[in-house]
């Protein structure tokens, strides 16, 4: 781009922006981010990845994007990932200090935990936490963690409204929470008008006239039942495939020729696991002829685009797949969690519904196949609110003005030595209690004590038990 074909308000300079995310997948937000922000703004990008192969890589590739990986202290075990997180800061500290990016922005609570401290002890001038969802700042382990160190990054920025609120409850000031900004996709590739129709329901010998009820989404692994995940979730899958299984049979009593479509794949090895569980639930309650499986779909557009309901029934949320269902005018049905409810506003731009709420999930979903002219209604509504507020450029137009605001001139000294000195002794303390509290009281000790415990207490009462049936006898 040349300097007279550049956007006004774009500095002399282009900004060295790097953006981290802790994946060599998915991310696509990530790296379209920074596409636009060099191809619009002229901005020189990179980004920081966790590993050397993957379908994010590719898409970095061939873009010509610049890209380091590191190591995210991700070791085979608590003990091993506690020695190697101090090292896995200090790598990208350095790394961060020998590029002298103006911005820092990470992706991901598991990038923050590296990529905040790094950051700060570096000295870039501009750091930033655009938060991707309300999940960290419900979960206990995280959430005090954030309350810890928010103060290192220059500025926190929520994606919704609900993780604003979030920060506002943790102890954030005002100064330091951004605007929403949105994780928007970028728009061309979610067009009714130019999208090709995938006619899925032919590829299924269905009539043309079948209902049908598409949800897309990743089968992710069931939740454990520890602090780092929100108790209203724990053991469960997040979004919501179970309550859409046991929604069906409400739905198929008022549309008995109804199909469901539940598109996507696990997410490894654990989230095929979770997947196999949906499968079977659908056996036991006997839908196998409603509710089918397609797997991954990379034509999931076009399959939205001929359904008549699109579900997200998540159970903590970001956006989930409403900006995508919406753009592709599919009327869609979400649960009230999270921002979910920034994109689909009820009965405006959709329909909204309890979570872990089978019945009012059917209820939900009847209404809109029930009228199909007010469900088409919402739909073309709802794109074009998408359009108003969740695209790619409306969120690459949102960060570049937020950069050019934040990289005034500031009293901070970027990339001082002394300084980044100064804070490693300072941060040194922190760091140590962060890491004992998440060892010994969070993690790894905590659960083998108490697990041991418990065995303990349960031998004692069956002990117990067994004397005093000897005694009786």
């Amino acid at each position: 781009m040349s300097k007279d074909a550049r956007p006004t308000g774009l500095p002399r300079r282009p900004l060295k922006i790097c953006h981290v995310a802790a994946t060599a997948d998915g991310a696509t937000w990530m790296f379209e981010q920074l596409r636009e922000l060099r191809d619009r703004y002229g901005h020189d990008v990179t980004a920081v990845v966790s590993g050397p192969q993957g379908a994010l890589i590719e898409k970095l590739k061939a873009e010509n994007i610049r890209y380091h990986v590191t190591n995210f202290a991700a070791g085979p075990g608590p003990l091993l990932e506690t020695f190697l997180m101090p090292i896995a800061i200090l790598r990208l500290a350095l790394f961060f200090r020998r590029e002298r990016f103006d911005v820092i922005q990470h992706h991901i609570f598991i990038s923050m935990r590296i990529a905040r401290p790094a950051a700060w002890l570096a000295g870039v001038p501009i750091r930033i936490s655009m938060l991707s969802g309300p999940f960290h700042l419900e979960a206990p382990t995280s959430r005090w963690i954030e309350r810890l160190t928010y103060w290192m990054d220059t500025m926190l920025l929520p994606s919704c409204e609900v993780s604003a609120k979030l920060c506002r409850e943790i102890g954030v000031p005002e100064s330091r929470i951004g605007p929403v900004i949105y994780y928007g996709p970028d728009d061309h590739r979610f067009d009714p008008e130019t999208a090709l129709p995938v006619d899925i329901r032919s590829e299924f010998g269905w009539p043309s006239d079948t209902p049908l009820v598409c949800m897309v989404a990743f089968f992710y692994p069931r939740l454990s039942a520890g602090s780092w995940v929100p108790p209203e979730v724990r053991n469960r899958g997040i979004k919501g495939h179970g309550d859409l299984v046991k929604a069906a049979p409400v739905v198929l009593r008022e549309f008995p020729n109804a199909k469901f479509l539940l598109v996507g794949s696990g997410w490894g090895t654990y989230g095929e696991k979770y997947l196999e569980e949906v499968k079977q639930l659908v056996r036991e309650l006997g839908l196998e002829s409603a509710v089918v499986f397609p797997g991954y779909r990379a034509d999931a557009n076009g399959i939205l685009r001929g359904s008549n309901v699109a579900v997200q029934a998540s159970l903590s949320e970001n956006l989930g797949g409403t900006i995508e269902s919406l753009l592709m005018e599919c009327p869609t049905v979400a649960t009230r969690v999270g921002g979910l409810v920034d994109t689909v506003k009820d009965g405006e731009t959709g329909v909204l519904v309890n979570p872990s709420d089978p019945q009012d999930l059917a209820r939900g979903i009847a209404r809109l196949l029930r009228d199909r002219d007010a469900a088409s209604a919402l739909g073309k509504r709802g794109r074009q609110y998408m359009l108003q507020r969740f695209t790619l450029r409306r969120t690459t137009d949102d960060l570049n003005s937020l950069y050019l605001q934040l990289t005034e001139p500031t009293k901070s000294k970027p990339y001082n030595l002394l300084f980044s000195l100064g804070r490693l002794i300072i941060g040194a303390p922190l760091f140590a209690y962060i890491a004992f509290r998440l060892f010994f009281v969070d993690g790894y000790i905590f659960y083998k004590v108490r697990s041991a415990l418990y065995k303990l207490l349960r031998r004692v009462r069956a002990s117990g038990y067994s004397g005093k049936r000897r005694l009786d006898g």
